[in-house]
């Protein structure tokens, strides 16, 4: 193949996995319709009791939220991952009883050195009627205030966790 055929056949390659590379971006960036998701970030304050579990002071925290029931959201599922610097959290749970309630995650698992994801969780999640929610689907800035007992399956360990969200 002389250099100007080489260079033509190289520049159609590159063209034709540029087209790909640019659909399969689209693809993964596009959100799919219907559903509502919140996203932003904030911060988990650990107590004393987490010390021995080597979980201390304040850790800044991204939040990635589905609340059930909105648009086409399942209506019994909430989904919730707190992204670490460390690593994630990712539950779901059925508020089906408002936010002045504790709720133990339906499923919960947790990505540190490797996944782990408990038979039957035991952290709980107390939401506090502080925060702006329910999330009403639309797209001004929320509010999360919750108290997480048990956090990541410590027993005694508790925290509070603050986060604004915005719907993406």
């Amino acid at each position: 193949m002389n250099g100007s055929k080489h260079q033509a056949h190289l520049n159609a390659q590159f063209s034709a996995f540029t087209g790909m590379a640019l659909a399969a971006g689209l693809a993964v960036a596009t959100p799919a319709h219907g559903f509502a998701e919140y996203l932003g970030g904030g911060y988990i304050r650990m107590s004393d009791a987490c010390t021995p579990y080597g979980w201390t002071g304040t850790h800044q925290v991204m939040v990635r939220l589905e609340p059930q029931g909105v648009d086409a959201n399942p209506a019994d599922i909430t989904q919730m991952s707190l992204l670490f610097g460390t690593g994630t959290m990712a539950v779901r749970l059925n508020l089906d009883r408002g936010i002045r309630h504790s709720y133990t995650p339906t499923q919960a698992t947790y990505v540190w050195n490797g996944p782990w994801t408990p038979d039957a969780p035991t952290m709980t999640f107390a939401f506090s009627p502080n925060g702006t929610w329910p999330l009403a689907g639309g797209v001004e800035l929320r509010g999360v205030h919750a108290i997480i007992d048990n956090f990541n399956e410590h027993a005694g360990c508790s925290a509070h966790f603050y986060a604004n969200l915005r719907r993406g």
